[in-house]
């Protein structure tokens, strides 16, 4: 890989800027569809322009998605995939990910994070600070972990799921698909997809939007 484009220019793609480079990788620019709202570059790295305009080596550039949204992190992972373009991961090197444990492409380990053994993470997951996954643990593509965040063994989170700060996932339990589990949360149970989960121990229901198509 010769070059890293950030997809992302706000809060979250200048930590992941922070990142890539602690893990001594080599990053081109910031890609966003607003490239002219940021200001100056950050770390000395500028914004190449929207993901549609953006000039790539296919053979050698990658991108990464740098936004804390799940929803939004796939959609951009597709327009990424639709212009022939590749995801790479990124994994600080404070964080620890088991010899035995898979990392899909497009993923971002944070400083601290732990992805446990036997733990499979799908592609474009972001893992936050001091967020861990447990044994045995099955992530979804495009995922979000908020900091403190913490899935214990052999749970199993579907496609597209945010987790809040300091949101649990007690062993064995089941998350569906675009669920959103809310800061402090501790999850005893397995929720359907499209859940809405909050409390301790946590309640939730399926929002009308994802209920509904």
């Amino acid at each position: 890989m010769s070059g890293l484009l950030i997809v992302g220019r706000g809060a979250f793609g200048r930590e992941v800027l922070n990142y890539a480079l602690d893990a001594g990788l080599s990053v081109r620019g910031f890609v966003d569809d607003n490239p002219g709202a940021f200001g100056l570059p950050q770390c000395g790295v500028g914004i190449l322009g929207t993901l549609e305009e953006v000039d790539f080596d296919p053979a050698d550039d990658r991108f990464v998605i740098a936004v804390g949204d799940a929803v939004a992190r796939k959609s951009l992972a597709i327009r990424v995939h639709q212009r022939g373009g590749s995801l790479a991961s990124i994994v600080h090197p404070t964080a620890y990910v088991a010899r035995d444990a898979s990392v899909g492409d497009g993923c971002v380990i944070c400083p601290f994070a732990v992805v446990a053994t036997n733990a499979c993470v799908a592609e474009n997951t972001a893992i936050n600070t001091y967020a861990s996954v447990g044994h045995d643990a099955q992530i979804g593509a495009h995922c979000v972990f908020s900091p403190y965040s913490v899935v214990n063994g052999n749970v199993h989170l579907g496609e597209s799921v945010f987790l809040g700060t300091h949101a649990t996932v007690t062993p064995g339990c089941h998350v569906g698909v675009g669920s959103k589990v809310s800061a402090g949360a501790t999850v005893t149970r397995s929720f359907e997809p499209g859940s809405l989960v909050s409390g301790n121990p946590a309640k939730g229901r399926v929002m009308f939007l994802l209920a509904n198509g």
